[in-house]
């Protein structure tokens, strides 16, 4: 494709999304588009197929990990992490929606918008909720990823992020896929370990929410936690 034929593509893309957002595009066009601006002068429609092909679905391009994501012909180091952050991107907009229409921390709500962070994935993931001391949310990282069943809950990470984003108070989150939401000794020891850490920092550590596939579990909630 030359350079004018290229460019061409790309301002008719460009045109049929200011006309109708991704309504009329493929999910093969939807990746092609937003690759745009991570890959500016190659084609990138057969790099969106290679996408699809090895994970499936845009979701599942999505929820891959950078390392994953490398491994495609065509997506560099640069590419991977512009991909990866569309899911953060995604919870944060969906968080700060919620809060503006519910007003500031509740469980439901945060319960509701997380559950799109763990859908169809098939690795344990840990997530850190950072609010501010008025509970309001300012930040969702992604500490971790583990194995099907498995994942390490690094008490420096989570100290490194409240940190960053100058948050007094976390809440943590992990899901269970293809399990339930019901926590493990582990998940329990983990936790009060981390709580205790924490405290040591002046960060207190909320609460924990473990998710499945359909639902999920509050440690503090289900008295799991000490009182903080």
């Amino acid at each position: 494709m030359s350079d004018n034929t290229h460019n061409k593509h790309r301002n008719r893309m460009r045109e049929l999304f200011q006309k109708s957002g991704f309504s009329e595009m493929s999910q093969e066009q939807i990746l092609e588009f937003i690759l745009f601006y991570a890959i500016p002068r190659k084609d990138t429609k057969p790099v969106a197929i290679r996408l699809l092909d090895k994970f499936g679905s845009f979701s599942g391009v999505i929820d891959a990990g950078e390392d994953e994501l490398s491994e495609v012909e065509g997506i560099g180091a640069a590419t991977a992490f512009y991909l990866k952050m569309f899911r953060e991107v995604f919870g944060i907009y969906l968080l700060e929606k919620k809060d503006k229409q519910e007003g500031r921390y509740s469980l439901n709500k945060i319960g509701s918008a997380l559950q799109q962070s763990f859908m169809n994935v098939n690795k344990e993931i840990a997530i850190l909720l950072c609010l501010d001391s008025s509970l309001n949310i300012i930040s969702q990282v992604e500490l971790s990823q583990g194995s099907y069943d498995h994942i390490e809950l690094d008490a420096r990470a989570v100290i490194q992020a409240a940190l960053y984003n100058n948050s007094t108070h976390v809440i943590l989150a992990h899901n269970h896929p293809g399990s339930t939401a019901i926590p493990s000794r582990d998940d329990i020891e983990s936790t009060l370990s981390l709580q205790r850490i924490l405290k040591e920092q002046d960060i207190i550590l909320l609460d924990h929410l473990i998710f499945s596939n359909k639902d999920f579990i509050s440690l503090y909630q289900s008295n799991l936690m000490k009182e903080i």
